[in-house]
This record gives C-alpha cells, structure tokens and sequence, in this order.
C-alpha cells in the first residue's frame, strides 16, 4: 500500500514567511510482486496441464493396395446439406440388391445408427475387427460436416477408417447413388 509520510519542515530564518509541509511518498510494492508470481505461476502451471488434442490421422503406408471383404466395407460419400449417401461393398452390388442409401447427421435414424448396426451385423459374424469404413467427402461438403463424420466414426468404435481425396472417382460415386434413387 502506499503510505505517506510527513516531515515538518522549520520556518524559514525569514520572517513572516511560512514553509509549507514536505509530503513524501513511499509506495509498498510488496503486494504487486506477490501477484505477478501469482499469475506467472497459474499461467506456467495450467498450460502445462491443458494439452492441445487433435484426431489422429492413421496414413497406410507405401505399397500394393490393401484387399477388404465388401461385407466388412461401408462408403460413405458426404455433401451439401447435411447429407451422406452410403452403400455396403462394391458400388455396383450395393446397387443391384439395394444395399445403398441416404441419411444425414440427425441423432435418430442417422449416420450412427446406420454404424452402430453395421457393427451389430458385424459382431453377429465375429469380424468387427475388420469393420472398414470408406469416406468420400465430396467438394460440396463442409469443413465441420467431415469432422463431425470422423467423430461419429470414433464414437462407433470403428477400427479401420479410410478417407480419399480423388475427385473423379467421388463424382462417378455420387452420381451413381443419385441416379438410382
């Protein structure tokens, strides 16, 4: 705290003339020293503790492509709008039994209960572990809508997640499941 402090000063020698008072201060910086350790502290110890997160991303590595069971596959093209197109295994079966279709992010009737029974027909047939997931986000797509996509793969427990950048092949994918609706 500041304090102050006074020194009475005599009269002048001079007569009739009065000096005023000398006020000095002297300021306590104590309490000001403790609160900068304070905040150096609380800074220091809580970026230490509050670690920056990120989804990993699993890349394969360089060599022949990796073979998948169409029964353990699921493709999922998300768009504009909130939707995803899907379809099991290889395009050209998916169509012919109508194992494809369309679904959004809505948390009923979704994109996580379309992989929660995926996983349910998976677990029925002991191969879970090689459950793949395809994702093919076309250029309509927002930014949030494939993290939310990737999250809802995390949540599913989904082993194997793979996500493809060719714009041709999401293209001839898209408009074939459009086609067929």
């Amino acid at each position: 705290m500041a304090e102050m402090q006074t020194n009475a000063v005599q009269n002048s020698k001079r007569a009739g003339v009065a000096r005023s008072k000398k006020l000095s201060t002297r300021v306590d910086l104590t309490p000001m020293v403790d609160l900068g350790f304070l905040l150096i502290t609380f800074f220091i110890f809580t970026t230490a503790l509050s670690k920056p997160t990120a989804m990993g991303l699993k890349l394969p590595a360089a060599g022949p492509p990796t073979n998948v069971a169409n029964s353990t596959t699921l493709t999922l093209i998300p768009t504009d709008n909130n939707e995803i197109y899907y379809f099991h295994g290889q395009l050209t079966e998916a169509l012919q039994n109508g194992l494809f279709g369309k679904t959004g992010f809505q948390p009923a009737g979704g994109i996580g209960d379309l992989l929660r029974e995926k996983r349910k027909q998976l677990t029925a047939m002991d191969k879970v572990k090689d459950f793949t997931v395809l994702v093919y986000p076309d250029k309509s797509a927002s930014y949030k809508n494939i993290v939310d996509l990737m999250d809802e793969l995390v949540i599913n427990g989904v082993p194997v997640q793979c996500l493809a950048d060719d714009p041709a092949t999401i293209e001839k994918l898209k408009i074939s499941l459009m086609n067929h609706r």
